[in-house]
């Protein structure tokens, strides 16, 4: 196997890539099914927003992040396709079995579980993607990969709320954990791992020092970082902000935000991935260019969206929509077109045996600040708002957090300037210099 050559017939590889788009959508879902039940699992144990902040985002990624590194070493060394199959039977069983927690404790450890599972799902799935497609397609088809979050965001908002309402909170945990266990069996029996070099028998250490080297590594995965705090931040409180601020039931938010949410995502992640690798054929650094302009023209439509009056609203089908969801339709499209480009120019400056870890590392960045801190954050500012501003304490601690968007955009710019991909042999050259 000769790295940019792709062996496999264009109906096999995606035939891969959907196998891997059904993993993420069910990674997304099971990770942010707490977001739209979040409500009423605060109000039953009794908890503060600071707390449920905790759970929400650093219970799960402080294990997700950390533990993605070891994992991807292990995917790059051994199999990253059986990798990801005992990823999602493990973060799956654990989504099943939130639903029998018997106190914020409990539940809060069997997040950890989810998040130690999930650690090994999207990094070597950007590597096995990255060795089925060529450098010209990689944008795209990781564009598209990247739209399992929006359809994870539709089932878990949506199909959450409604479980939720009919069932209980905890029902909801049960009917979305089950099914990933039947995607591990599928993935594991039907998708082949494609030959590539043997890895060195370097240390850890020694990897992630040749990682972090590659050229703009660096500030990719700062500005991802800085980005997802915003990013996180907001979409972990929007449910709760929509049923505060603007009275919508548990319900009708979920039905909005997964609905808006999705269809904003899908577009800008597409049309993302399709423009980048046509703007690229001329200049490589669009590849870094179009995520700082679409993180940069998302910031005020998001602050419109947290901003806008709640007094202004339309009447749709008997449902009550609010005028800030056009912002946060028109937002979601300019933030999601960094996903696909971003993560393909990781792929394309690291060598073959560095591609999961390269992922990993990213992601670390991306999840422990963006997942980790971001809903975390959001939480304890709004603790600290609402003796002065009630419930627009949220409001404004949403508003705050985005400050990450601006300096995000501003480093993904730079990033711009170092960029340049590298083929297999000079990158192995650059990372162990």
């Amino acid at each position: 196997h000769v790295t940019g050559q792709t062996p496999y017939s264009p109906r096999y590889r995606n035939y891969v890539l959907f196998i891997l788009f059904i993993t993420y959508v069910l990674n997304f879902l099971d990770r942010q099914l707490m977001t739209i039940l979040l409500e009423p699992i605060k109000a039953e144990f009794g908890a503060s927003d600071t707390a449920m902040g905790f759970l929400t985002g650093f219970a799960f990624a402080l294990f997700y992040a950390t533990l993605g590194i070891p994992v991807a070493r292990l995917a790059d060394r051994w199999s990253r396709r059986n990798v990801i199959a005992i990823s999602i039977t493990l973060w799956s069983g654990m989504t099943a079995l939130c639903g029998a927690a018997s106190s914020f404790t409990q539940l809060a450890l069997l997040r950890v579980g989810v998040g130690i599972g999930e650690a090994g799902g999207t990094p070597p799935s950007h590597s096995l993607i990255a060795s089925y497609f060529p450098p010209g397609q990689r944008s795209t088809a990781l564009s598209l990969h990247s739209t399992g979050t929006q359809f994870g965001i539709l089932i878990g908002m949506l199909g959450g709320a409604l479980i939720a309402e009919t069932y209980g909170w905890r029902m909801a945990f049960v009917i979305f954990g089950a099914p990933g266990i039947l995607v591990g069996l599928l993935l594991a029996f039907t998708v082949q791992e494609p030959p590539r070099p043997k890895a060195d028998g370097g240390s850890m250490r020694a990897d992630i020092g040749r990682v972090l080297r590659l050229p703009a590594f660096a500030l990719i995965a700062i500005a991802g970082a800085l980005t997802a705090l915003s990013g996180y931040g907001l979409g972990a409180w929007s449910p709760s902000f929509l049923i505060r601020i603007h009275g919508l039931s548990l319900v009708e938010a979920g039905l909005l935000l997964g609905g808006i949410g999705t269809v904003g995502g899908i577009i800008g992640a597409v049309a993302g991935g399709l423009l980048c690798d046509k703007l690229c054929r001329s200049d490589q650094r669009w590849q870094l260019w179009l995520p700082a302009l679409g993180a940069i023209g998302s910031a005020p439509m998001m602050l419109a969206f947290v901003l806008w009056p709640e007094s202004q609203f339309w009447e749709v089908a008997g449902v009550k929509v609010p005028v800030a969801m056009l912002f946060m339709l028109l937002g979601g499209i300019l933030a999601s077109l960094w996903v696909g480009p971003t993560y393909a120019a990781i792929q394309s400056i690291a060598p073959d045996t560095l591609r999961t870890q390269a992922s990993a590392i990213f992601l670390f960045a991306f999840n422990l600040v963006g997942l980790g801190l971001g809903p975390l954050v959001v939480g304890i500012a709004s603790d600290l708002l609402q003796a002065d501003f009630g419930v627009y304490g949220l409001r404004y601690a949403l508003a705050f957090s985005m400050f990450g968007v601006v300096v995000g955009s501003v480093l993904f710019w730079r990033a711009a300037g170092r960029y340049r991909p590298l083929s297999e042999a000079d990158a192995l050259k650059t990372a162990s210099q």
